[in-house]
């Protein structure tokens, strides 16, 4: 029976607008397979033709999958076999889960590229998973929390006691050895200290030293300028291939990590979510444009990334797509 009016402009009247946008998501990735029967086509039109709104959804999804963030997630797949998508003609809510099964797969090619690091891997002595937090007891009574994704070199010896940040973010709380100095070497910095408390955290080209306690000196590896001298409450940063000057942080916020938490205040929307992929174990999208830059004010369990990413989207206008908590879609 043909939809009525009502049917036709109010979507709700059979199915929900969550329901309606997966759907469009399905027929959209199915639709961008090679494999394509004739008789999928015509299911395709069937559903198109049910009502203006899935028409109206349709075209915003296929708006949203021609972005490249999207394709360099989602599309970066080899063709999938016929096992995977067979050929019979199927219900949109069917090819929803071939749908799930396409993003699945690209998210775990994904992340094989951007996180199996196994030169830093193979270097390390401790090294920390996405998400994970792990606190390392020194040879000399210091200790060293890792961040997520981090991986630590140690390197102790009658003369100095030496750390190489590969990768990621560590906060140091230095036992005091007037003979001995505790360096930490990143890429681009040194920082040395004898009995303090800091944070180092390396990221592309940019670098932070951040001192909780005590001073320390931070140098940079690239060029004989004088080191700057950094002191609580203070941090220093190298980007753009030089090391600035200090600044006064708030050393509760920047700290809050260390206590599973994320307090951001005045922050961009999309920086936020940058600062969430480090503790998320799949991929996030943010697709839509117009909410990238605005501010986010709050505190966020980085112990479950999952609900802060539901509470990010119920707070602004935006819609989220989540895949079994590994591929997330804020459009």
């Amino acid at each position: 029976m043909a939809p009525t009016d009502k049917q036709s402009e109010n979507p709700s009247y059979h199915e929900d607008e969550t329901t309606l946008r997966q759907e469009a998501i399905a027929w959209v990735v199915r639709l961008n397979n090679s494999r394509i029967s004739p008789e999928d086509q015509q299911a395709f039109e069937t559903w198109k033709a049910k009502s203006t709104i899935h028409l109206q959804v349709f075209q915003k999804v296929s708006a949203i999958w021609g972005d490249p963030d999207l394709h360099a997630a989602a599309t970066q797949r080899a063709q999938e076999p016929s096992s995977i998508l067979p050929q019979q003609s199927a219900t949109p809510r069917r090819w929803l889960q071939h749908a799930g099964a396409i993003a699945a797969c690209a998210m775990l090619f994904t992340m094989a590229i951007v996180h199996y690091d196994p030169l830093t891997w193979l270097q390390a002595d401790y090294r920390t998973a996405i998400g994970e937090q792990r606190t390392i007891a020194l040879p000399d009574g210091s200790t060293v929390v890792l961040n997520t994704q981090t991986a630590i070199a140690t390197s102790f010896d009658q003369t100095a006691r030496r750390i190489r940040l590969l990768k990621g973010e560590a906060s140091f709380n230095v036992q005091p050895d007037s003979h001995r100095p505790f360096v930490v070497e990143s890429q681009q910095t040194a920082t040395r200290a004898v009995g303090t408390e800091f944070m180092v955290r390396t990221q592309q080209d940019q670098e932070l030293v951040t001192v909780l306690e005590g001073t320390v000196e931070v140098s940079s590896l690239h060029d004989q300028n004088l080191p700057a001298l950094v002191s609580a409450g203070s941090r220093v940063q190298f980007e753009h291939g030089r090391l600035g000057r200090p600044f006064s942080v708030d050393l509760a916020t920047v700290s809050a990590w260390l206590n599973g938490r994320l307090i951001v205040n005045g922050v961009p929307l999309e920086q936020v979510i940058d600062e969430v992929r480090r503790y998320y174990p799949g991929t996030i999208l943010l697709l839509n444009q117009p909410i990238r830059d605005m501010q986010v004010t709050g505190t966020y369990n980085l112990e479950d990334p999952s609900k802060s990413l539901s509470l990010l989207a119920k707070t602004f206008p935006t819609h989220m797509f989540n895949l079994a908590n590994r591929f997330v879609i804020l459009f």
